[in-house]
């Protein structure tokens, strides 16, 4: 069974606009769409809460039948007001206790809580802000001989991780998502 990260996330407009202006908003919504698609009939997703991610991830299990079960969604005490309705359809939610009212100190130790609790396979890394860009650094270290499959034609931080590695061109350039998941997960797995 394969065990996939997912760090993703739709760059904000108010946020730092080097995210948002490279972000491709459809092309996130496809990746996600494949991600769920193609690993949950093989294996299990982890990823954090998000906004925009979760009701996606929610969308494409029901629409596809997937198992629910097999998806795990980390959320930080600190944003417990603002979880999404969605977080109902996961069966493993973990809930990580906030760092006072510090925000950046309570999602790093979501982040870091996240990507210790599997043995992954692989990361999914699809559009994203300055969290994706950490959540990778924490993963590379914790998980140094997993491949890192970055989607950068969904833009923002996804790109700029393409960029600053040495990977397949592509990861640029292949829209067809899922059969480009099923090729590299294959080889990882």
């Amino acid at each position: 069974m394969i065990d996939v990260f997912l760090s993703a996330s739709v760059p904000l407009p108010e946020r730092d606009r080097r995210f948002f202006d490279s972000a491709d908003v459809l092309l996130i919504r496809e990746a996600i769409k494949a991600v769920v698609e193609v690993i949950l009939p093989l294996g299990r997703i982890t990823s954090g809460g998000h906004p925009a991610i979760t009701p996606l991830i929610s969308l494409f299990v029901r629409e596809n039948r997937l198992p629910p079960e097999r998806l795990t969604i980390f959320q930080s005490a600190l944003f417990e007001t603002q979880f999404p309705a969605d977080n109902a359809d996961f069966a493993d939610i973990r809930i990580v206790p906030a760092v006072g009212k510090d925000r950046g100190a309570s999602l790093s130790r979501m982040r870091g809580e996240m990507i210790r609790s599997r043995q992954f396979t692989a990361a999914v890394v699809i559009g994203g802000m300055e969290g994706i860009l950490e959540e990778v650094v924490i993963f590379k270290e914790l998980h140094p001989l997993a491949p890192i499959l970055p989607l950068a034609s969904t833009g923002a931080a996804a790109a700029m991780v393409y960029k600053q590695g040495d990977f397949d061109h592509e990861f640029e350039t292949n829209l067809t998502f899922a059969s480009l998941l099923r090729r590299r997960l294959r080889t990882s797995s």
